[in-house]
C-alpha cells in the first residue's frame, strides 16, 4: 500500500482525493495547504487524520508516515517541490508542468538522477487505454503512413478573472499562460505519435512556426506552433485560456484518420477511425477514472522500486523534451 500525500489544496487535488479512493494500493494519508481554512475543511471532506494535516510543505515532505507526494500547487512552484521532496527521499507524482522552464527542468533532474526516487508527471491521458489502442492502430497500418497531426486545448477562462490580473493564469511570473497551462498536452501528443513510429531518443525536431497573443498582463491567451518531427510528420498545435476549442487530436495518414476527443477520457471512450474501407467509433473501456489510471500506474511502479512509469504514460524523457518544446514556443511568440 502507497501511503499519499497532497501538497497544496485546490481543484485537481480534489480530483486526485476522489479517484484514490478506486485505487486497492494507494491510500491518501496526508495533506498540506498553506492556508488552515482550506487544510480543515479538505481533512474532514476525505477523512485525514488531524495530526497528518500540514500548514507548511516541509513538513508533509519531511513526514515519515508517506510514502510519495502528490504535487498540486501553482505552476512556478512545482520544480522547487519536486526537488525538496526528492530530496526527502518521497516519489513523485506532480501537475503539469512539472516546470515552467528548461533551465527549471535541468535542475529537477540533475536531483531526481541523484536520489533514484520514482518521478512522474500528471498528464492524465497518457494513462488511459484508449493510447494503447491507438498505439495499435498506428502500428497496424490503419491509416497508412502518418503525415500530419493536428491537436488543440482551448477552454473560456470565466469573465470575472478577466478582472482580477493577479489570477495565477494572468501572471507571468507565476507561470501562468495558455503554453504553460494546457500547451503540454498538444505537444506532448506529438512527441506520443512521434515515438510510437520511432523509438529512437532523442528525437529531431524543429518548431517551423509560432504565433500567439500576449495580453497587457503579459501572458500568452493563445497561441499556435507548427512543429516539424524529422522525417516523420508536422504537428500543429492550438492552444488557449481565452477560447473554447473543440479540445481533440486528429493524425492523419495517407489511408484515413483517427481522431481522439477530450483531453480526460472517461472510462468508457471512444477513437473516431474513418478510412478507405469505412467509418467507424472503436470503444474503449476503463477500469479506472482519468486521474485513477495515472494514480495506479504511480503506486504500481513504486512498489516495483522504479524511478519511471512505463511508456505511454510520461517518461522522464517526455517530460524534458516537452518542457524544451513549451520553453522555446514562448520565447518565439
Amino acid at each position: 500500500m502507497i501511503k499519499w500525500g497532497i501538497l497544496g489544496l485546490g481543484k485537481m487535488a480534489e480530483k486526485f482525493a476522489e479517484a484514490i479512493q478506486e485505487v486497492t494500493n494507494a491510500k491518501l494519508v496526508s495533506i498540506c495547504s498553506l492556508s488552515k481554512q482550506k487544510t480543515q475543511l479538505f481533512g474532514k471532506k476525505f477523512n485525514i487524520n488531524d495530526e497528518l494535516r500540514f500548514n507548511t510543505y516541509e513538513d508533509l515532505i519531511n513526514c515519515k508516515d508517506v510514502d510519495a507526494v502528490y504535487i498540486a500547487t501553482i505552476n512556478n512552484t512545482h520544480a522547487n517541490l519536486i526537488i525538496k521532496s526528492a530530496a526527502a527521499g518521497k516519489n513523485i507524482l506532480c501537475e503539469k508542468p512539472m516546470a515552467i522552464n528548461n533551465e527549471e527542468a535541468d535542475l529537477v533532474f540533475k536531483k531526481l538522477k541523484s536520489t533514484n526516487v520514482f518521478f512522474l508527471e500528471a498528464i492524465a491521458y497518457r494513462s488511459h487505454p484508449q493510447i494503447e489502442e491507438l498505439m495499435k492502430m498506428i502500428s497496424h497500418d490503419t491509416i497508412g503512413n502518418v503525415e500530419k497531426v493536428v491537436s488543440t486545448f482551448g477552454f473560456s477562462v470565466n469573465s470575472l478573472l478577466k478582472f482580477i490580473p493577479k489570477h495565477r493564469l494572468f501572471n507571468k511570473d507565476m507561470g501562468g499562460g495558455s503554453i504553460l497551462e494546457v500547451g503540454c498536452y498538444p505537444t506532448s501528443f506529438g512527441l506520443l505519435i512521434a515515438k510510437i513510429l520511432k523509438e529512437e531518443t532523442p528525437l529531431r525536431y524543429k518548431l517551423i512556426d509560432c504565433k500567439g497573443g500576449i495580453n497587457f498582463r503579459g501572458t500568452d491567451d493563445e497561441a499556435y506552433t507548427k512543429i516539424e518531427f524529422e522525417n516523420l510528420f508536422d504537428l500543429e498545435a492550438n492552444v488557449s485560456i481565452k477560447n473554447q476549442f473543440e479540445n481533440s487530436s486528429i493524425v492523419f495518414g495517407s489511408k484515413g484518420r483517427l481522431k481522439l476527443s477530450g483531453w480526460l477520457p472517461n472510462k468508457t471512450s471512444f477513437i473516431e477511425v474513418s478510412n478507405k474501407k469505412n467509418n467507424y467509433k472503436k470503444e474503449i473501456i476503463s477500469k479506472y477514472s482519468a486521474y485513477a489510471n495515472t494514480i495506479k500506474f504511480a503506486s504500481d511502479s513504486i512498489e516495483r522500486k522504479k524511478i519511471e512509469c512505463d511508456f505511454p504514460n510520461m517518461t522522464w524523457q517526455d517530460s524534458k523534451e516537452n518542457i524544451k518544446i513549451l520553453t522555446e514556443w514562448k520565447s518565439k511568440i
